[in-house]
């Protein structure tokens, strides 16, 4: 029988046959409901995690120069800047108490850092301009503690001995929050600094930046330095991808394995109450290949009805209760639930198509 042939018989049937491709479209919509429904969110939650893994908050990389030994300089930031694997460099020194100048030693204590690194890579200036040497830019927080209603006026120790012009304000990254409570200032010295900051490109990469920033700053001892790096994060992130991915896939396979049964029951009672029809269609002329293609083609499509009617359910409610599911694996759980429905009728419509013609005719 030809394709198209093929084709119209098999949609032919599916019509006629009412009540089982009913029955073959609900099976397959509850599969595929069921599966986006719970694998789809385990889906979902490893996206979510692998998405706040991206942040830079989380691949942020913080060395502390634990004895004030001089090897975080800007000569070592520059080197380390180099690395394929670092996206951002920054250090930051002790940070030390200013006031607003205009109100003298009695205003309101503003934590200030000295920074070394590009300023636009550390903070988003939102009013005025980036510090030149000497200068000082606060955050948008600090402007507001320090009533100022514009980024103007300037900052001074608390002994009255510096004095760092104000020209910005403005938000720390996420990967140098803490600056957000304070202020920064740009000194073109080459005095060594106690904190360094590193944000690397991933937090796969690591464990080989945390060796090679180490390699660089070559600090004399292990206690001389503290170190505080997503690896550890990054291995727990792994585990509970593989975990759920785990689950996730073990689940999948029992719910196509309980709707395939359901789709092979269905099938075969179908393909019983019509044997003579299928009967007809072998004396007819029909061969066996013909008759399984048929029945299989019957299976889906219904089936593809089914999968699209089970996957947007249910990809509407995950969204609306917070977990929207990944359009690939929905896609991807429509085509198996197809797939499953085709491969679950070809056994009942292969012994269908091995019955005897002749006898079954003879059937009243």
């Amino acid at each position: 029988m030809r394709l198209a042939s093929l084709l119209r018989e098999a949609i032919a049937t599916t019509w006629a046959a009412k009540v089982a491709s009913t029955l073959v479209v609900a099976v397959v919509a509850g599969m595929c409901f069921a599966a986006v429904a719970t694998v789809g969110r385990s889906a979902s939650s490893v996206d979510e995690v692998t998405s706040r893994l991206d942040e830079a908050g989380a691949r942020r990389l913080t060395v502390i120069d634990v004895k004030g030994l001089g090897f975080i300089n800007p000569s070592t930031v520059r080197q380390l800047a180099s690395i394929d694997t670092v996206q951002s460099v920054h250090a930051l020194g002790t940070p030390f108490d200013t006031v607003n100048g205009s109100t003298g030693a009695g205003g309101t204590k503003i934590p200030t850092w000295q920074l070394t690194g590009d300023t636009a890579t550390a903070v988003h200036i939102v009013r005025g301009r980036a510090p030149a040497d000497g200068e000082a830019v606060v955050s948008v927080t600090t402007q507001l503690k320090l009533l100022l209603d514009e980024p103007l006026g300037f900052l001074t120790s608390l002994d009255g001995s510096a004095q760092y012009p104000i020209v910005g304000a403005y938000e720390a990254t996420t990967a140098l929050d803490d600056l957000d409570s304070g202020a920064i200032v740009n000194l073109s010295t080459n005095a060594s600094a106690r904190e360094l900051v590193v944000t690397i490109d991933s937090v796969d990469s690591a464990t080989p930046t945390v060796q090679a920033v180490l390699a660089v700053l070559a600090p004399p001892a292990q206690d001389d330095v503290s170190v505080e790096s997503p690896t550890g994060l990054a291995e727990t992130a792994r585990q509970l991808e593989a975990d759920l991915s785990r689950q996730g896939r073990s689940l999948l396979a029992l719910i196509l394995a309980i709707g395939g049964l359901f789709v092979a029951a269905v099938v075969l009672a179908d393909v019983l109450v019509r044997q003579r029809d299928l009967g007809r269609r072998r004396t007819l002329g029909g061969s066996r290949t013909d008759l399984v293609a048929m029945v299989a083609l019957r299976c889906v499509f219904a089936g593809l009805l089914g999968a699209t009617l089970g996957t947007l359910g249910a990809s509407v409610m995950n969204t609306n209760i917070g977990y929207p599911t990944p359009p690939d694996f929905t896609v991807s759980v429509a085509a198996l639930g197809v797939l499953v429905a085709a491969i679950a009728a070809v056994p009942p419509a292969i012994y269908a198509a091995r019955l005897d013609p002749v006898e079954v005719m003879r059937v009243p």
